[in-house]
């Protein structure tokens, strides 16, 4: 992960790709890199990035939170939307509860992301969100 970011961060040449995976193939991605404009904000997203590693990267770090039962439930109509049938549906379905809940599951009991994150954003309702803004962090943790 550093090795993303350290091109945006100080001294870095601002040089970035957009994507570095590709969610519908699984499989890595490799864009064209672009260059930040000087006054740029980078918006990160992804799924485990308030684990240690990175964790001082975040001038701000937002969750995103949905009940594993919910992400079942949206990934089934991705898949089927995408492929315009339910063929895919129960293979996504198995994938979810196979690989992607217990990923969240060892990430929630190791990382901890709701003790780092400053926003949570509580999204089981996509239409009317809600959400948490959390007490600022020590200066240590910035």
């Amino acid at each position: 992960m550093p090795v993303l970011l350290d091109p945006l961060g100080p001294g870095g040449d601002r040089r970035f790709r957009h994507a570095v995976h590709d969610g519908g193939t699984d499989t890595p991605a490799s864009p064209p890199a672009r260059t930040a404009a000087a006054d740029a904000v980078l918006l990160f997203d992804g799924v485990f990035l308030l684990r240690p590693d990175p964790i001082d990267r975040w001038d701000l770090r937002i969750l995103v939170s949905v009940p594993f039962d919910e992400t079942v439930g949206r990934a089934r109509n991705r898949a089927t939307a995408q492929a315009g049938s339910t063929a895919g549906a129960t293979d996504i379905e198995r994938s979810w509860r196979h690989r992607y809940i217990p990923a969240q599951q060892l990430y929630f009991a190791t990382a901890r992301p709701t003790d780092h994150a400053d926003v949570i954003v509580y999204n089981d309702r996509p239409q009317r969100p809600a959400w948490e803004v959390r007490p600022p962090r020590p200066t240590a943790e910035r």
